[in-house]
């Protein structure tokens, strides 16, 4: 009886979904393209959505408040700008990554102040315009490339016969998950997403929640951003564009509720793999990248739609 209820509880979890549509897409790639199930593309399928999983790591925390973060791809961009600026000044690569977080915790505590006036999507689009323009300042319209070796192999190297980028990004989705899922800090971050009212009144300090999930999901797109600056070995003011829509729909499709207070790492790990796979099998297929922004469009439209039917219909339920 108790694993019959176990397994009502996960099947009831949208997380639950999210992987039956991964392992049904990983099926359907298999048959569709064949070159799909070699060991090199599967390598680089989570080579490819290492930086997706930093990005939509931090992003997880702020959904969970109810928020929403539109800045984290021209954050990630604009950080990794700094990051090659300095590395080109002479600053040590430890010291270059520790300013890239800094002024990513700076960014997060920006979002999560005007959050607290604004909609945080209104107080994030602004932002995201913002880092936008500041990455353009910095770059002058020029790129930045041929950067330190040491530098590149975070992003490119290996320890042993894994890619250090799966390395980093597997560290980072573990604090995370370790922060939001097993902390007094994590349940606080649920309880106002859950209800903010009630969790004012239980003495949780909202504002301060608010605010550190905002700054974990700046952090983690400095990171991202220092990553992708390392892979590319070049930095330009627009290479983080393309990550914002796909970070909102991994963590989505990997079944948080954009009401805030449902979902986690877990299910954004399965997230950002479903999109990585339909992106690599596009490309596989050589199947155009203006259907590919289509597809993503369409997924993001399709699990808000399944994310708003579940919650009325678990309110009917309740009532």
């Amino acid at each position: 009886m108790k694993a019959k209820k176990i397994f009502e509880e996960i099947k009831s979890s949208k997380v639950f979904y999210s992987l039956v549509g991964l392992i049904v897409l990983i099926i359907l790639s298999a048959i569709i393209a064949p070159n799909f199930r070699t060991v090199d593309n599967l390598i680089t399928i989570f080579r490819q959505a290492s930086v997706l999983l930093v990005l939509s790591a931090g992003l997880t925390a702020v959904l969970l408040t109810g928020g929403m973060d539109l800045s984290v791809g021209a954050t990630a961009g604009f950080i990794g700008c700094i990051c090659a600026r300095l590395l080109k000044a002479g600053v040590s690569i430890p010291v270059a990554f520790l300013i890239g977080i800094l002024i990513g915790m700076v960014v997060g505590c920006i979002n999560g102040l005007l959050a607290g006036i604004l909609p945080s999507f209104i107080a994030t689009y602004g932002t995201n315009w913002v880092m936008s323009g500041l990455a353009v300042i910095v770059m002058q319209g020029a790129v930045i490339y041929d950067l330190p070796k040491g530098f590149t192999q975070i992003s490119v190297g290996y320890t042993g016969p894994i890619p250090n980028l799966i390395i980093i990004a597997t560290i980072i989705v573990i604090i995370v998950y370790v922060l939001l899922q097993r902390t007094t800090y994590g349940r606080q971050v649920y309880s106002y997403g859950s209800n903010p009212v009630a969790a004012k009144y239980a003495a949780i300090p909202v504002k301060k929640i608010m605010i550190s999930a905002f700054m974990m999901c700046s952090m983690c797109a400095g990171v991202a951003g220092m990553l992708i600056t390392a892979r590319l070995n070049a930095a330009d003011a627009a290479m983080g564009d393309s990550y914002g829509l796909q970070t909102v729909a991994a963590v989505v499709i990997g079944g948080t509720s954009m009401l805030g207070g449902e979902g986690g790492v877990l299910g954004t790990v399965i997230g950002s793999l479903i999109l990585t796979i339909i992106v690599n099998v596009m490309n596989l297929k050589g199947i155009s990248s203006f259907a590919q922004g289509l597809v993503v469009g369409i997924v993001i439209i399709a699990m808000v739609l399944f994310d708003t039917y579940t919650k009325r219909r678990q309110e009917r339920n309740a009532a």
